[in-house]
Formats: structure tokens, sequence, C-alpha cells
């Protein structure tokens, strides 16, 4: 049975001993500083992209809020219509 068990009455002076757990303690700090991949993060390119593109969005509202005030943007009252019973069934 002692063969089963890994902490055994001879084993287990050496499991105690603060030595041998500092030597656990920095085998498992090694185990998972290797483990752990290098994480590089570049975000700037991520986000001068979405920067641009809320720009343009921004600008592309712009221009249809104006087109609908003037009377230059085709409005589908069906689709409308439509729409809004989509999001009433939402609720």
């Amino acid at each position: 049975m002692d063969s089963l068990n890994p902490i055994s009455s001879g084993n287990l002076s050496q499991k105690n001993s603060p030595s041998a757990s500092a030597k656990a303690g920095e085998a498992t700090a090694d185990t998972v500083k290797s483990a752990t991949p290098d994480v590089h993060v570049d975000l700037s390119a991520q986000l001068s992209s979405a920067e641009s593109e809320a720009i343009m969005r921004e600008a592309k509202v712009k221009e249809m809020r104006e087109a609908i005030e003037e009377g230059r943007f085709p409005l589908d009252a069906r689709k409308i219509a439509e729409n809004f019973a989509e999001l009433e069934k939402l609720l």
C-alpha cells in the first residue's frame, strides 16, 4: 500500500521540510513561467482603424440626416413599419 501512496513514512519528513516545499514552489513558478506565452498587444493599428470607421460612419449619418430633412432621401414607409414591428417583438 505504501507504494501507491506517494507520501510514505520515509518521504513524509522530506515533503514537510522547508527546503522541499521551497523547491516545490520554485518548480511550480518555473512551470507557470514556461507555460505562459509572452503576450504583446498592439492596439494602435486597431484603434486607428476603428476611429476612422467611426468618423466615416458619423459623416454618413450626417449626410443621410441632411438628405432626409431636405427630402432627397427615399423613405419606404412599408419597410419602416416592418422594422418597427420587429422591434416591438423584442420588447
